[in-house]
């Protein structure tokens, strides 16, 4: 029984170290952390927000109030005091006064109140330190995921909010949001910009009653290939043709839907995207109506002012190809198909891989087709990513082949010599 009331005791004081310790490290701040500390000159004041007020020199106290749905903080004083049964003081406070201080800021409150509390007290200084911060309500409409009513904290950003109510639609605009501010537009938010640079000017913080609308994307382009595409599409897998095999680190492709803004180009587009390292950037295309643009990106990369670096329409499609990591054995071979490329691997190697030549074929005519040059198997030559293996068979080989020639001659004579005695 003792041992157990000494562990009830130790539990109870280990939970008071550690409520006092939480207290101690700063009561009051946000979970989700701030970016600066609240700089008093532009933290403005509303109902909800709770501030602990200061009185120092002749006098010494404190107290917490919050600010009132009427935006007014309490006076208090302490007009006597109590001794509780372990003999600690305790004042008692009353309050004697509203004070007026929403749309202030701290500093501006501080010496409002500064102003009252000198009506009871001589030769005392006012502080007041913002304890905690409101929470308050922001409207979201538009093309998001779930439109309607956010709550947000005064160090909150448009961005933030609309992390809250799901996101930018697929069709919604990212670069043209508006912040619309006691019911007139206030500023454009460019998330793309926000993402891209960190400007936080184009993605401020919101406040009390504002309006988020995100409008439809007015012009768009989709890209489709090696990229890793955005939240809103999921991973797809080409079909396993004889064309289309390849490695399964490489097997996924993807495609997203990106707001086109006026004058935009390619490079423009790319930095929307993030492309897989798979990708291959010499063979990237445009497709336009019934034109195919090509676009060698490595170049785009290395300057911005080439010629491929062309300006984008409303409605392109930019394809963004995988490298070719396979290589093809085709022709008279046990299992003709593709192969994972390896380098190094020879061409020898590769019929190996596809079952070897098959009775009959012609290993003298066998090629290997790379880009449109025909490399001859002389020298069993070393295969390179995309080169296809094409061993033919033989025209007129073995016995069986004669066998087979003359039983079709055969037949067709006496078909023949048959309808001409029938005739007769």
């Amino acid at each position: 029984m003792k041992k157990l009331i000494f562990n009830f005791t130790i539990f109870t004081i280990f939970l008071a170290f550690s409520n006092l310790h939480a207290t101690a490290m700063g009561p009051g701040i946000d979970e989700r952390g701030l970016e600066t500390p609240i700089i008093t000159e532009q933290y403005i004041l509303m109902p909800g927000d709770n501030i602990l007020v200061i009185i120092t020199g002749a006098t010494n106290y404190s107290y917490r109030t919050t600010v009132t749905y009427e935006g007014k903080v309490t006076i208090s004083i302490p007009v006597t005091s109590m001794t509780t049964a372990e003999g600690i003081y305790v004042p008692k406070y009353d309050i004697v006064s509203a004070v007026p201080i929403y749309n202030l800021s701290l500093k501006s409150a501080k010496d409002s109140l500064k102003n009252v509390f000198l009506k009871y007290f001589r030769n005392i200084d006012v502080d007041i330190t913002l304890f905690n911060m409101r929470t308050f309500t922001v409207f979201v409409a538009g093309e998001v995921k779930r439109p309607g009513i956010a709550f947000a904290k005064p160090i909150d950003r448009v961005s933030t909010i609309i992390d809250t109510v799901g996101g930018v639609a697929a069709i919604g605009s990212r670069s043209q949001i508006e912040l619309r501010r006691k019911g007139r537009f206030f500023k454009l938010v460019d998330l793309e910009e926000f993402e891209r640079t960190g400007n936080l000017k184009v993605n401020p913080c919101v406040q009390d009653g504002d309006l988020i609308y995100v409008p439809r994307i007015k012009k768009s382009v989709i890209v489709i290939g090696a990229i890793f595409g955005k939240k809103e599409y999921g991973v797809t897998e080409p079909t396993p043709t004889a064309e289309t095999k390849i490695s399964a680190s490489a097997a996924k492709t993807n495609e997203g839907l990106y707001e086109l803004i006026e004058g935009e180009t390619v490079s423009d587009i790319i930095a929307k995207v993030e492309i897989t390292p798979w990708a291959d950037l010499t063979n990237v295309y445009i497709k336009r109506n019934n034109q195919r643009i090509p676009v060698n990106l490595a170049n785009v990369f290395a300057d911005e002012n080439c010629e491929e670096n062309i300006e984008m329409e409303d409605g392109d499609v930019l394809h963004i190809p995988l490298v070719n990591t396979v290589v093809y054995v085709e022709g008279h071979v046990a299992n003709p198909g593709s192969f994972t490329y390896q380098p190094n691997m020879k061409t020898s190697d590769y019929i190996g891989l596809a079952g070897g030549p098959k009775s009959g074929a012609s290993m003298s005519g066998a090629y290997v087709q790379r880009n449109k040059k025909k490399i001859a198997l002389k020298d069993d030559p070393i295969i390179e990513q995309g080169d296809k293996i094409f061993v033919p068979r033989q025209i007129i080989i073995f016995w069986q082949d004669y066998l087979e020639i003359g039983a079709v001659v055969a037949s067709l004579l006496i078909s023949y010599l048959t309808l001409t005695a029938v005739s007769n």
